[in-house]
């Protein structure tokens, strides 16, 4: 394929960098346009740049609805400065199937020739020089080319594009100011930007790390980001496991059912001792579990894993809004990555927390703790969305906010006290957020 690469530091991705992506592809029949946010770059050390997790969560939300685009975070994975020739010979040992051309503004064109090795850069991608509307002195931009070309090899293209009065600087001083940015930002970028008070004055305080959530009727603290528990809550996975369980046992006994229910949001190795518990170390535990991994993989393959009413509508809506989104689930990420994406749901989440990631599984607030981190939001600010009682217990003790949407069993009221409140469904927690969120 033929993949044009928009990089930057997107701090925060503006409708011009968009533009730069459409224009391109239109001109020089690309495929796919790459948008790259930038890790550290050298030549902005010095200078305030917004964390990576908000710059790469902006940048997605940008590209949502247009199939062409995707986001490359392969800068931010490397550690140091970031090198736009190292970027190039990366993606080529990656993806040697693929032509790259990298897409830059008439000012780098300029610049080129004090970057680090810019043989390197045009050895492994055409550069397409974006000039800027009909003042551009699109001959000059020819010569500089050329001149360009005749020093370090490779292949340049000269690109008209339409001028713009648009910058990230523009937008972080008028965001600054409070003015209206909607016709600088798409609409997800700037809700955002907004929700989690980049380029304001002051940032919002965090409340403390380890402060408890109060439960129903209390005031709700102000929280920025929701993590999501996926088994029984996002997915109609828990009546699925039990029954294939029981399928594969051949007959149900009370203190099977009573197991079965006790293993649910736990993790596998606890699952593990539960059952051997509550049934006996002769119990054949692993013949009965790799039946049920290979019924939810058929189901799965099958496209017939039942999503839960409303599970894609709050994550997009609250994607939209600009909550950070998270999932922590206690199953094995071999398994939660494909679900997710037999689902449909993978692209709302920025970060992934799954069972192996944590020292300790639920009840313990470890997984949370994680999600949080991998957020970059304190776990106070954190609204936690759970279905089972283990999922409370461990949101609870992270200090995050719980929301419970009761999935097989009923709150006791243990539980019924440490939650924020309960909601009999999801559509029904998505009227509450929007009641209760900042």
């Amino acid at each position: 394929m033929k993949i044009g690469l928009v990089g930057g530091t997107f701090d925060p991705i503006h409708r011009g960098h968009v533009l730069l992506g459409v224009v391109a592809r239109q001109q020089f029949d690309l495929d796919e346009i790459w948008f790259l946010p930038a890790g550290q770059p050298y030549f902005k050390e010095g200078k305030k740049v917004s964390p990576a997790q908000d710059r790469l969560a902006m940048t997605k939300r940008a590209l949502d609805g247009l199939a062409w685009a995707r986001v490359c975070d392969i800068e931010l994975r490397r550690e140091g400065r970031t090198y736009t020739c190292e970027t190039v010979e990366e993606l080529r040992a990656r993806y040697p199937q693929h032509e790259f051309s990298f897409i830059f503004g008439a000012d780098c064109l300029d610049q080129l020739d004090s970057w680090r090795s810019p043989e390197r850069i045009l050895a492994g991608a055409r550069i397409l020089a974006a000039g800027r509307g009909s003042g551009t002195d699109y001959d000059a931009m020819e010569r500089k080319a050329a001149a360009l070309m005749m020093r370090f090899g490779g292949q340049i293209r000269v690109m008209p594009f339409p001028a713009l009065d648009v910058s990230s600087t523009l937008v972080r001083e008028r965001m600054r100011e409070g003015l209206d940015v909607s016709d600088l930002l798409p609409e997800a970028v700037a809700a955002y930007a907004e929700r989690q008070g980049l380029y304001r004055e002051e940032a919002p305080q965090e409340p403390a790390a380890d402060a408890p959530a109060t439960g129903t009727g209390d005031a709700i603290p102000p929280f920025t980001a929701v993590v999501f528990d996926m088994d029984g809550t996002l997915l109609d996975t828990e009546k699925l496991f039990i029954d294939a369980w029981e399928e594969a046992e051949g007959c149900v006994t009370p203190e099977l059912e009573e197991a079965l229910y006790a293993i649910i949001g736990v993790t596998r190795e606890r699952s593990e001792e539960i059952i051997y518990e509550r049934l006996g170390a002769d119990y054949p535990y692993e013949e009965r579990r790799i039946a049920v991994d290979e019924m939810f993989r058929r189901t799965r393959e099958n496209g017939a894993l039942p999503v839960k009413a409303g599970a894609a509508e709050i994550l997009r809506t609250l994607w939209r809004k600009g909550y950070r989104l998270a999932l922590a689930s206690s199953t094995e990420r071999e398994l939660v990555i494909p679900e997710l994406e037999a689902a449909g749901l993978l692209p709302y989440f920025d970060a992934v927390i799954c069972g192996g990631d944590a020292a300790r599984g639920k009840p313990a607030p470890d997984i949370f703790l994680k999600a949080a981190e991998a957020l970059g939001t304190a776990p106070g600010r954190c609204l936690a969305v759970e279905d089972s009682r283990n999922g409370i217990l461990s949101a609870h003790a992270a200090g995050m906010i719980p929301l419970m949407v009761p999935d097989l069993l009923p709150p006791d009221e243990e539980i019924a006290a440490l939650a924020a409140d309960i909601c009999p469904d999801l559509p029904a927690a998505q009227t509450w957020i929007a009641l209760h969120g900042k």
